[in-house]
């Protein structure tokens, strides 16, 4: 047999004191939004031997880490082994030195023994895409699960697997970068003990690998903590025209006022022929004269042809000036604009459905780059500085091919402001699989946030599906799978710094009005949270501890801040009210404890609390 790797304690020690923070980095399996008794689940699932599995609902209280669905996994012990697993065939960049792989299992005290399971992952070696045991490794690691009376997070470091199968190269190698190759299956094969003499049941969730330690909260079954510096703004696209328009038809479904910071417009090189004739117009300056930031998601097509036709554009063309002058025109008429706005370029182009996509263009993910690095520079060369520029590839690549991943197509951090991706719950046809917001976004989150640290990171495009008719009754609605990416927003993907909506009915309902359960939902765990709505801490609120306790926000009459000032000491702060456009509408001192509110109608503001260079902003609603 062969170890995967050996690692020095040199260099562990090295990775515990110097190395990234534990992250979530791919999930294989999380089961939230399935049905209730379903067997049939999406993506590739497989058994063998006794084992057979079903969906049920947590037999223990349901967390925010494992929600309220879980899979049963029920052994007839026929032959003394039974097996669960899922074929994967795709790229996932691991590291063998840092990730492991995890899962929560629940072992019932009514089961006869420690469970023992054979964790095994089997990956490619000669890149047929085919498990070939001639060829390719097949890894295993032997684990004993205890019987206990509460969910138990199970953890295998990838450095431990064993090499089972004489084939293959005896390194796991699998991901994107160099000679690498596919994970094919993940298996978790439960062996029958001496002592078991009848059926036993075992619950499994959340199969995932992580870099590092599975982040968690306080316990295994909370979420992640956010740091205090942690922020997401709201958007919406625009689809319709003007896009000034927007803004309102969004924020006048709530019932206190939260002003989208972003409005993502959709601009393609022309509505109608083939000669770029599309350019941005008054209507930006009115978003910026109403304190919104535009974004413009510029489509290289002419949306009067399907977007793979002939006749549409390509990258080379590009970049051998064959629209020289319109992107230069465009350039000048961005100029002009009072403030900042950003642009997106590109977007998705890791899948296959646009023309500017890798998969169209040679599969040379260096003709993107030099294409973007092209358009910036002929901006910046008209003396249009007042851009920040979005890169946005798809949540995952479509295909899943080597030369396909997103970190092989990035043009530079000279060229780039802001990372984004798409994430959808789903856009195929007819009823697709239901999917957790956190299964879609965890791989192009960490790969963005972990190979570009230093950009901020932006989800340009999000929506959630209705249930259909012909759907379980009893699973997860929209409604419950916004409030959970709520949740998981401010944990396992806190950097995110801007969440976009789309709000149209399309390929399904994506408005964010499609039932007044889901406008509720967006209501109460996003519009009225001050995480999406509080301003950018500045740098003495990072230098200096909070003094001061704001109850009750919401409030209705009056809201109290309560100073907490050292013992025997006496302070006082200047404290300061805006209203949501900026506008000072209250001034005053604050000492040991002040209420206000009485003289404010309803509405959200802003309170901004001052003393010798401190100052803390945070988000106050009058109801």
């Amino acid at each position: 047999m062969k170890r995967a790797i050996i690692i020095s304690l040199y260099f562990l020690l090295i990775i515990r004191c110097f190395g990234q923070a534990p992250r979530l980095k791919s999930i294989i399996y999380d089961f939230d939004g399935l049905d209730i008794a379903q067997t049939d689940l999406p993506d590739g699932d497989y058994n063998n031997f006794d084992l057979t599995y079903k969906i049920v609902a947590n037999p223990i209280t349901a967390s925010d880490v494992l929600g309220d669905r879980v899979l049963e996994l029920d052994l007839n012990w026929t032959s003394g082994k039974g097996e669960f697993g899922k074929g994967i065939t795709k790229y996932i960049e691991l590291d063998v030195s840092s990730d492991r792989f995890n899962f929560y299992c629940y072992n019932p005290l009514s089961n006869y023994a420690s469970a023992v399971v054979d964790v095994t992952i089997t990956e490619d070696d000669n890149a047929n895409n085919v498990y070939d045991a001639s060829f390719d490794d097949k890894w295993n690691k032997t684990i004993n699960i205890p019987q206990s009376s509460v969910w138990q997070l199970i953890t295998v470091s990838l450095s431990a697997l064993l090499d089972i199968n004489t084939g293959g190269n005896g390194i796991f190698d699998a991901g994107y970068t160099g000679n690498r190759g596919k994970v094919f299956t993940i298996g978790l094969t439960f062996r029958k003990s001496i002592s078991a003499s009848s059926p036993e049941k075992y619950f499994i969730d959340m199969l995932c690998f992580s870099q590092g330690a599975l982040p968690t909260g306080n316990t295994i079954l909370d979420l992640p903590l956010k740091s205090a510096e942690d922020y997401c703004r709201l958007g919406s696209l625009a689809y319709r025209s003007p896009a000034d328009s927007v803004p309102n038809e969004i924020e006048s479904l709530f019932p206190s006022v939260n002003k989208l910071r972003y409005i993502n417009i959709f601009m393609p090189y022309a509505h109608s022929g083939t000669v770029a004739s599309a350019f941005p117009g008054i209507s930006l300056q009115r978003l910026l004269n109403n304190g919104y930031t535009p974004i413009i998601t510029w489509e290289m097509m002419y949306t009067a042809f399907p977007p793979l036709d002939p006749v549409q554009p390509n990258l080379n063309q590009l970049t051998t000036g064959f629209f020289d002058a319109y992107i230069d025109t465009f350039a000048d008429k961005v100029r002009l604009y009072s403030d900042t706005i950003l642009i997106r370029l590109f977007h998705e182009f890791d899948g296959n459905w646009y023309p500017w996509a890798t998969a169209v263009n040679n599969q040379d993910p260096n003709d993107l780059i030099l294409a973007f690095r092209y358009i910036v520079d002929r901006f910046r060369a008209r003396g249009t500085t007042n851009v920040k520029w979005i890169w946005s590839p798809n949540s995952s690549p479509s295909p899943n091919a080597a030369y396909n991943w997103l970190v092989n197509a990035y043009p530079g951090d000279n060229y780039v402001d802001i990372v984004a991706t798409s994430i959808y719950n789903h856009s195929l046809q007819g009823v697709p699989p239901w999917r957790s917001f956190r299964s879609v976004l965890a791989e192009s989150y960490y790969y963005l946030t972990n190979y570009f640290p230093n950009k901020p990171f932006f989800i340009c495009e999000t929506a959630c599906r209705e249930r259909y008719a012909t759907e379980f009754s009893g699973s997860q609605t929209k409604a419950e799978w916004i409030c959970q990416m709520d949740k998981d927003l401010q944990s396992y993907f806190s950097k995110t710094r801007a969440l976009i909506f789309l709000s149209t009915n399309k390929q399904h309902d994506w408005r964010i009005n499609s039932s007044v359960a889901a406008l509720e939902a967006l209501s109460i765990c996003l519009w009225e949270d001050t995480y999406y709505t509080e301003l950018p801490l500045t740098v003495s609120d990072l230098q200096n501890p909070d003094l001061y306790k704001i109850y009750p926000n919401p409030f209705t009459n009056e809201i109290n801040i309560a100073i907490e000032a050292l013992p025997g000491s006496k302070t006082s702060y200047m404290g300061k009210v805006y209203d949501i456009m900026g506008k000072e509408v209250g001034d005053y001192i604050i000492n040991e404890k002040m209420a206000i509110g009485n003289s404010l109608s309803a509405g959200v503001y802003i309170l901004e609390l001052k003393k010798e260079g401190y100052s803390k902003k945070i988000k106050i609603i009058k109801q």
